[in-house]
């Protein structure tokens, strides 16, 4: 299991800032899981002995203080984790989609939609899953947040963690007039 130090904390010191996730996080985030995950060698040992990993990618898991994360944020964040790995080592893995989500596809009767297998007929082997919690302080003249964004690679069979990495960010904002 690889557990690495994530990305170096960053602040951000500026009058009226966003302390919240950004689009930059996004990129820094995801680019540091993908790499980290597509290298890691526990998982290539897997894929050696057994092929490409079936991999359900599960919603994200919101434990953030003083926000929320909308669930359409929270799906960009996993969404490229599994784009990036896919771009870089494509062979290693086999996305399955979420079971609920394969069953609102089937819901909608869009004519020509061929969802595909049911979900009983492929069952994913691994879950990648992201935790994102946070601790905030604020007092009259700043605010600040400190992220962690726990991602996870999990065998489903004995629910044993194969790989785990994290992403960590500070950001401070100093109180402005009107703030």
């Amino acid at each position: 299991m690889s557990l690495s130090v994530g990305c170096a904390p960053k602040s951000v010191l500026e009058a009226g800032q966003s302390t919240a996730l950004d689009g930059v996080d996004l990129v820094q985030m995801t680019d540091a899981m993908a790499m980290s995950l597509a290298n890691d060698p526990e998982v290539i040992a897997e894929f050696q002995r057994n092929g490409p990993l079936v991999v359900v990618v599960m919603p994200v898991e919101n434990r953030l203080t003083g926000e929320i994360i909308p669930r359409g944020a929270a799906t960009a964040f996993t969404g490229r984790v599994r784009t990036q790995l896919t771009r870089q080592r494509s062979e290693l893995f086999s996305w399955v989609m979420n079971r609920e989500a394969w069953y609102d596809l089937r819901k909608s009767e869009l004519e020509g939609i061929d969802p595909g297998p049911s979900p009983e007929a492929i069952s994913p082997r691994f879950a990648l899953t992201a935790t994102f919690s946070s601790l905030t302080h604020e007092d009259p003249k700043r605010r600040s947040i400190y992220y962690l964004c726990a991602f996870d690679l999990k065998r489903l069979d004995d629910r044993t963690i194969i790989w785990s990495d994290k992403y960590e960010v500070k950001k401070i904002a100093v109180k402005g007039f009107l703030d």
